[in-house]
C-alpha cells in the first residue's frame, strides 16, 4: 500500500509526530508550506476561530496517487489549523482512505479530528491525537506504532 503522510507543524511537534508516522508506515511525507510561516500566532488563531483558508504552496505529491494520506495538524484555539483546513478543501477528492493526527498542548484535540473529518466528508480508517508533554517525553512512540499498525490491518 503506498501512503502519504501531510502535515502543518509551526513549533515542531506536529513534523515530529509526522516523521515517526511515516517511519512506521514506510510512507511518504510532505509538510504543507504556508504564508503564516513565521507569522506572530495571534493572527494564526484568528484564522483558526473564523475558520478562514490560507494560502498555501501547492503540494509536491498527488494525493490521488496514494493508497492512504495520513493527515496532521497541530490544535489551534480547540481547531484544525488554517494551513490543513485548506489542504483538506483542495486535496479531499482525492483520497482513497484517509487518517488523521493532531498534537496538541490542552484539549480540544477530539473536535479538531472530528472536524476534520467533517471536512473531508468521508469515514476515516483512523484518529489520533498526541499531547505535547508526550512528545516531549517521547511517550507517544508506542501510540505511533499502535495508530499505523491500526490502519494497516484495516487496509487487509
Amino acid at each position: 500500500m503506498k501512503s502519504l503522510v501531510v502535515f502543518y507543524s509551526r513549533t515542531g511537534n506536529t513534523k515530529i509526530v509526522a516523521e515517526a508516522l511515516a517511519g512506521a508506515l514506510g510512507a511518504d511525507i510532505e509538510s504543507i508550506v504556508s504564508d503564516t510561516q513565521g507569522k506572530g500566532m495571534g493572527r494564526l488563531v484568528l484564522q483558526t476561530l473564523f475558520k478562514t483558508r490560507t494560502r498555501i504552496d501547492a503540494p509536491k505529491n498527488d494525493a490521488s496517487l496514494y493508497d492512504l494520506v495520513v493527515i496532521g495538524t497541530p490544535v489551534w484555539a480547540r481547531n484544525v489549523s488554517g494551513p490543513v483546513r485548506t489542504y483538506l478543501a483542495q486535496n479531499k477528492s482525492k483520497f482513497k482512505t484517509v487518517a488523521f493526527f493532531c498534537t496538541y498542548g490542552g484539549s480540544g484535540s477530539e473536535k479538531a479530528l472530528n472536524t476534520m473529518e467533517k471536512l473531508c466528508g468521508r469515514p476515516v480508517a483512523g484518529k489520533l491525537d498526541v499531547l505535547e508533554s508526550d512528545i516531549k517525553s517521547t511517550a507517544y512512540a508506542a501510540d505511533v506504532k499502535h495508530f499505523a499498525a491500526k490502519i494497516l490491518e484495516s487496509q487487509h
